[in-house]
């Protein structure tokens, strides 16, 4: 199973990888572009592939460790980048998803390919829900912040399609999945230890991302928040959950530990 995991693991990097030159090359030719979009769905059916393995080898979602966290990440952020990217015809949303997809899994070639036995707190069908939903509404999250970014640095309009919609879209559907992914949490932490909320760092953290992406939320479409302030809100929001995420995972001894 481990070597088929490293194959599989740098084929969908070196697709990803491939796929994002090819892509920044369609920003003039059609051709490159309709390629790197087919070699990243390529890379993106591997890492599904190479889930569905390792589910199946162990019987749960292996979602655990870093090196499964970052693949779990990068398949949310390329697979919904595929997607909006057709729907809303933002022929420049793929470079840059392609770009942290790459990121994710450089980060994941650190992390062991081992897979270990559910921890006894986590072995519970709430499981599943917290973790797909919570690593969902992060792929969504970092695509609206990439449309931040892209906003910043003043990518024409063209290439994002309707990026105002497509931003909406991310935002609002990612608080959607980040809140279901706080309320499974909140029923496992009471299966777990016997309380819905425990001062633990990791759930101290997600209920500020989840304080911080509310506030997004609730100035939206206020006129004084358009522009270059919510696509600060957009970036500084994706950080946030980046710091929890992987900062917390790394540095301290929480519930979802990555080392």
């Amino acid at each position: 199973m481990l070597d088929f995991t490293r194959m599989a693991h740098y084929v969908a990097l070196g697709c990803y990888a491939l796929a994002a030159l090819l892509c920044l090359g369609g920003w003039r030719a059609e051709r490159l572009r309709r390629a790197g979009a087919g070699l990243a769905a390529a890379g993106w059916v591997v890492q599904v592939v190479l889930l569905a393995a390792r589910w199946g080898r162990v019987g749960y979602l292996p979602v655990t460790g870093l090196f499964s966290t970052l693949h779990f990440l990068a398949i949310w952020l390329v697979g919904m980048a595929l997607y909006l990217g057709w729907r809303y015809q933002a022929r420049g949303l793929l470079p840059g998803a392609l770009a942290l997809g790459v990121a994710a899994l450089a980060g994941a070639s650190a992390g062991s390919m081992d897979l270990q036995p559910l921890s006894p707190a986590l072995d519970t069908p709430l499981f599943l829900i917290h973790v797909a939903t919570s690593f969902a509404a992060y792929g969504l999250f970092g695509l609206a912040a990439l449309v931040g970014v892209y906003r910043f640095a003043g990518v024409p309009g063209s290439a994002l399609g309707e990026d105002r919609r497509m931003l909406d879209e991310c935002l609002y559907l990612g608080y959607l999945l980040f809140t279901w992914c706080m309320v499974a949490g909140s029923l496992w932490a009471y299966l777990a230890w016997g309380s819905y909320w425990t001062w633990r760092i990791k759930g101290l953290w997600s209920t500020i991302v989840w304080f911080f992406y509310s506030g997004v939320i609730h100035v939206r479409h206020r006129p004084a928040w358009q522009g270059w302030r919510l696509n600060a809100l957009s970036v500084a929001g994706f950080g946030l959950v980046l710091f929890t995420f992987l900062g917390l995972g790394l540095l301290f001894e929480t519930s979802h530990p990555l080392r």
